[in-house]
């Protein structure tokens, strides 16, 4: 189904830490290091006030789109948690103990700062417009948080984006700077460039996450994303779609930048 889009909502997150579990660990949780789409929508919802598990449907694929940039550097590292051990309700007294788990944490690689993850997000329906009213008045329904409700994050609203600022591009032939993380089925093949800029290495890093859950909070589809740990910015020709945005941006002015939506 292909979205009209007329209307864009970016708004960021941060927080000094986060944690955003790998799917696919068991004794050691390992972090993504930006949250994957589906707990940006957990997080979407929380913010609006939705029930547990009662908004898979209204943001499925089918009725929004959601793109993410990291906006800081970041790092990574492993810290020892205790976890009350229970195999059984009647442990729940601590009865049983503790049990140590590494947890992967992922910080601002820079000394004091927060991280901090712009997203953008559409929604067909009136969803965009109740989330845009919350942010801009803070009064949010559940507070956000980077993965685990230990790590308290704050939202702030950055913009709206109208349509006469956007500006769809559909299967370029040249290669474009995208700001935002990018699902690899939309990179053309051997459509990756690798020119770092002086003074700084170029790392693209590949991540295997969660896409959509079904109403059941299965699993309905995985992904594949890249995107550039240092300099937040990958060089690539698109297959498909991508978007110029124009906004203005509180502590930056004038933004200009090119997104790719997570959905393929």
């Amino acid at each position: 189904m292909e979205l009209n889009l007329d209307k864009l909502l970016i708004f960021d997150i941060q927080g000094p830490v986060a944690h955003f579990r790998k799917f696919y660990t068991n004794s050691s949780s390992l972090s993504y290091t930006f949250p994957p789409r589906t707990t940006i929508t957990g997080l979407i919802a929380g913010m609006l006030g939705r029930s547990r598990d009662s908004y898979y449907e209204e943001f499925s694929s089918k009725q929004c789109k959601v793109a993410i940039s990291v906006r800081t550097p970041t790092r990574k590292i492993m810290q020892t948690v205790n976890y009350v051990r229970t195999k059984s309700l009647g442990e729940l007294n601590l009865s049983a103990g503790h049990t140590q788990v590494p947890l992967e944490i992922v910080l601002s690689s820079k000394n004091c700062q927060k991280l901090k993850y712009r997203i953008y997000f559409y929604h067909n329906g009136k969803t965009l417009f109740e989330l845009e009213e919350v942010l801009g008045s803070s009064k949010l329904v559940y507070p956000p948080y980077l993965g685990i409700s230990e790590f308290i994050a704050e939202a702030n609203l950055v913009n709206s984006v109208k349509e006469n600022q956007m500006s769809r591009f559909l299967d370029p032939v040249t290669p474009v700077e995208i700001a935002t993380v990018i699902n690899v089925d939309k990179i053309l093949k051997g459509g990756l460039i690798f020119e770092p800029s002086p003074g700084k290495a170029l790392q693209y890093v590949k991540e295997r996450m969660p896409l959509e859950f079904d109403s059941e909070r299965k699993l309905k589809k995985g992904a594949s994303f890249i995107y550039e740990k240092n300099q937040s910015k990958a060089k690539l020709i698109i297959k498909g779609d991508y978007y110029e945005i124009e906004y203005k941006d509180p502590e930056e002015n004038s933004v200009r930048e090119n997104i790719v939506f997570m959905e393929s």
